[in-house]
């Protein structure tokens, strides 16, 4: 029937427009993505980076567990809106800021995310001017991607005095730790463990690599145990579990001394 448009076309135009992208013919027009060559962080804000050794490694809930543990904090999903685990996290959803990032709030913390497909880290918009003291940059992409890239974010992840990496404990995960170590620096790195079982493996504790033996023995390798709602729903608005926040206070205070 002319001239008859079913509702959820509706809603995925509207959604469209709001992000600024919306077709002319057969090109495609609107906001286009242009990261910021440069960023710093912003007078008495300390900076940490968090990224995942491999897919589904728990990064996003270690991310959201370290800004939690500040009164004042923020996360900022650097990664491609496909590949969000932030998405369902907030509380309470505050709408987009004119630079694209979608905004929410999860008690104090405050959780930023792009709204947008982005192809690769060089990409990624930089964050914005911020008054709180800590932000958490949750970078969902390969550790060679972002320490080769280009533009800001690469910049920080080569320049931050401090990056958390978080792997599984199974051997490909001990391999992809040796591996991200290997490329970020042992001397600013803090390894986390998602899903530690009380008695590790022999060939998960065999794949543990000179990096990571180091790691542990500077107690800066922390295994956080394994949570089956969260590994079956991932993060939603519901309060992240007493020992999963435990872990990552932890973590944040071991990173207290390189933060600036």
């Amino acid at each position: 029937m002319n001239g008859v448009v079913a509702v959820d076309e509706l809603t995925r135009a509207y959604r469209a427009v709001t992000l600024g992208e919306f077709r002319t013919g057969n090109q495609r027009a609107g906001r286009s993505i242009e990261a910021n060559a440069d960023w710093s962080a912003a007078d008495g804000e300390r900076v940490v980076a968090v990224v995942g050794c491999l897919g589904g490694a728990g990064a996003s809930t270690i991310a959201l567990g370290i800004a939690s543990a500040v009164d004042d904090a923020r996360v900022a999903e650097c990664c491609t809106v496909g590949a969000s685990g932030l998405a369902a996290a907030s509380s309470a959803e505050l709408g987009v800021t004119p630079d694209g990032w979608v905004q929410g709030s999860r008690g104090p913390v405050l959780v930023e995310r792009r709204g947008e497909r982005i192809e690769s880290p060089v990409q990624c918009p930089a964050p914005a001017v911020t008054t709180r003291s800590l932000t958490v940059l949750d970078c969902g992409w390969d550790v060679d991607l972002l320490v080769g890239g280009d533009g800001w974010l690469g910049a920080a992840i080569r320049s931050l005095p401090a990056v958390v990496v978080v792997t599984r404990p199974t051997v490909p995960g001990m391999r992809r730790l040796e591996a991200a170590v290997g490329r970020l620096g042992l001397d600013r790195v803090c390894a986390v463990v998602v899903g530690v079982e009380k008695r590790r493996p022999r060939p998960v504790e065999q794949a543990l690599g000179p990096s990571g033996r180091a790691l542990r023995a500077e107690g800066r390798l922390i295994g956080l145990p394994h949570d089956p709602t969260l590994a079956m729903e991932g993060l939603t608005p519901e309060p992240l579990p007493a020992p999963i926040l435990a872990g990552c206070s932890a973590v944040l205070t071991l990173l207290e001394g390189n933060l600036r």
